[in-house]
């Protein structure tokens, strides 16, 4: 509908889009269409609208128009993209009624600016709608601009309860390693799929190999370790960046170590591990930059579980039960408005 800003996409996805309703009955609400009641708050086809439409158009921006019929496997069996997104539209209409139904006990509210914005938002938006789209929506520009502010106040909602999360990551647990593996490995994957362990006589010939090979690197110093590999023909040598939560799921925590224990440049003895034999080279026993993003990342995860478990417990609170039967199907299957 070009509609040119729309609704904050980091909003969007950090709180998968807001429960676009006013809480508690309104005078027109008798005249709107009405998707479904949840908690205090009444979702109309006006609401779902906003946000709905916005999704479908950031989806199609990015897929084109046929990602709407394509199959996905849930855990409820073979969905089509389009059943699983409007699930996924009424799962987050309702975390965020949870959400806001919070602010007051936590004493979040939007600041002057951030109401300026919101309003902002809401004008560019509404400006975009159709005739056609206002008066089969029954949206309005109040609605929209109430749509965005429960946005922008859920999200503070969500970023308050993570920051009073106090937790630490240690260097160690978010250390990024870059590192050469040379397998001499003492298995063959067969054709069918299976793998087949070397007998004991032909693993002692590659523990030889690998120790031949660890003298020659010692010894010349100008191989390289594309000559070795060539040299003794090794399908599954490579190099690999790990956490050490990666390297022990990988290697064992036997092996994990012995490769922690190496300095930039270093190259270690023959290790053994359930694959065979190997000899490591380190390149970076701390990369930095992986690291820190890798701690981010860590800090995310955890952030995530965190407040699953306060969501849930909210959730308790707010409305235990809910399914899809409670939702107007009639409404909500116009998604994605093909023929509005």
């Amino acid at each position: 509908m070009g509609c040119g800003k729309k609704i904050t996409a980091a909003v969007l996805v950090m709180i998968c889009v807001l429960a676009l309703c006013g809480c508690g009955k309104k005078e027109n609400e008798a005249a709107a269409k009405v998707v479904y009641e949840y908690g205090e708050c009444t979702v109309t086809y006006g609401e779902y609208y906003i946000y709905a439409k916005t999704i479908a158009e950031d989806y199609q921006k990015s897929y084109g128009s046929g990602i709407w019929s394509l199959e996905l496997t849930t855990d409820e069996g073979q969905s089509s993209v389009r059943d699983v997104t409007i699930r996924d539209i009424i799962a987050d209409i309702n975390r965020v009624k949870v959400l806001i139904a919070q602010a007051e006990d936590l004493k979040v509210a939007l600041s002057d600016n951030e109401k300026a914005e919101a309003e902002n938002t809401a004008s560019t938006f509404y400006n975009g709608l159709t005739e056609k789209d206002i008066r089969e929506t029954e949206v309005t520009k109040e609605l929209v601009e109430q749509v965005i502010e429960e946005n922008m106040l859920a999200e503070k909602v969500y970023k308050q309860i993570i920051a009073d999360y106090d937790f630490e990551i240690s260097e160690e647990e978010a250390r990024m390693s870059t590192f050469y593996d040379m397998v001499f490995e003492c298995y063959e994957a067969k054709q069918d799929g299976t793998v087949e362990e070397f007998t004991d006589e032909k693993k002692a010939a590659q523990l030889q190999r690998a120790n031949e090979a660890l003298s020659t690197l010692a010894q010349e110093e100008d191989v390289s370790y594309d000559e070795i590999v060539k040299q003794y023909d090794l399908q599954y040598s490579a190099s690999y960046t790990m956490s050490r939560a990666e390297l022990v799921e990988e290697y064992g925590e036997i092996v994990a170590d012995r490769i922690l224990e190496l300095s930039d440049g270093a190259v270690s003895a023959v290790i053994q591990s359930e694959y065979g034999y190997h000899i490591f080279k380190m390149f970076k026993a701390n990369d930095e930059e992986l690291t820190k993003k890798n701690k981010e990342e860590i800090i995310a995860q955890k952030q995530k579980e965190y407040f699953s478990g306060v969501y849930g417990e909210w959730v308790k609170k707010y409305q235990p039960h809910f399914s899809m039967e409670d939702v107007n199907m009639e409404l909500v299957n116009k998604f994605p408005f093909a023929e509005e």
